[in-house]
């Protein structure tokens, strides 16, 4: 798998940008390198590039800016981002995973890990890749409220949770009642951001607000109106890092 894919690394320092060509070469990648956000966007819009290793501070374009062009652009919109930086604050990896960024890696760092966290987004790619062409694009749930029954578009869903034998589906002001269980639900919505972190929720990865950690446990606050905290269970904690990258 690791042949096909093509890595564009973009980083100031020769050192990490050398370092990081032959670490992903000696696994069979193909890497094309940037010195700034700029030559990133100029290489993006003339090479195909599969994965983004982005750093954040760098002269003339940083990475928040690179990030956001490349969010903002739809033929580079859908590409895997890992951010790679020496910011440890919390407050950096909230804004990282809010811009769309999949993994955040901190320096220094292991050249082996953050090679099979490239090799796992692109087995996920590729699953999804498979799912949508059996399926077709259709995003949509079917959700029901007031005696009304409406198609709810799945980016507009923030969690979804358990109670009383019956399931519910969230967006920023509103809750709808859905006709799957959450087992259910989780099973078809695998191939998109949502992970299911407790017996009675899911979320959506791209809705999340701020990572806390209570008494030693992690707490997820959601972007709806009221900020939800849903706790990680502790099976889950292990998938829950590796699909955030802490």
């Amino acid at each position: 798998m690791s042949d096909s894919i093509r890595v564009l690394v973009v980083d100031d320092d020769p050192s990490i940008v050398d370092m990081l060509r032959m670490g992903l070469e000696a696994e069979g990648m193909r890497v094309h390198t940037a010195g700034d956000g700029a030559e990133a966007l100029e290489v993006l819009h003339a090479t195909a590039i599969d994965l983004v290793v982005l750093d954040i501070m760098m002269p003339r374009v940083d990475g928040w800016m690179a990030l956001m062009e490349i969010r903002n652009d739809p033929a580079t919109a859908d590409i895997p981002v890992i951010m790679l930086t020496a910011k440890t604050q919390d407050l950096a990896r909230i804004l990282a995973f809010k811009q769309g960024v999949q993994q955040y890696v901190t320096k220094p760092f292991n050249l082996m890990e953050l090679v099979a966290r490239i090799q796992s987004l692109m087995r996920g790619r590729t699953r999804a890749g498979a799912s949508v062409g059996a399926e077709g694009d259709f995003r949509k749930l079917a959700v029901r409220k007031g005696g009304r029954t409406v198609l709810l578009d799945l980016d507009d869903v923030i969690y979804v949770s358990a109670k009383n034998k019956s399931t519910y589906v969230h967006t920023y002001e509103n809750q709808y009642l859905v006709d799957l269980t959450l087992s259910e639900l989780e099973e078809r919505l695998s191939r998109d951001a949502f992970r299911r972190l407790h017996r009675s929720y899911m979320i959506n990865l791209n809705k999340v607000k701020e990572i806390l950690r209570v008494d030693g446990a992690y707490v997820v606050a959601m972007a709806d109106r009221d900020e939800t905290q849903v706790p990680v269970a502790r099976r889950q904690v292990r998938a829950f890092r590796e699909a955030v990258g802490i």
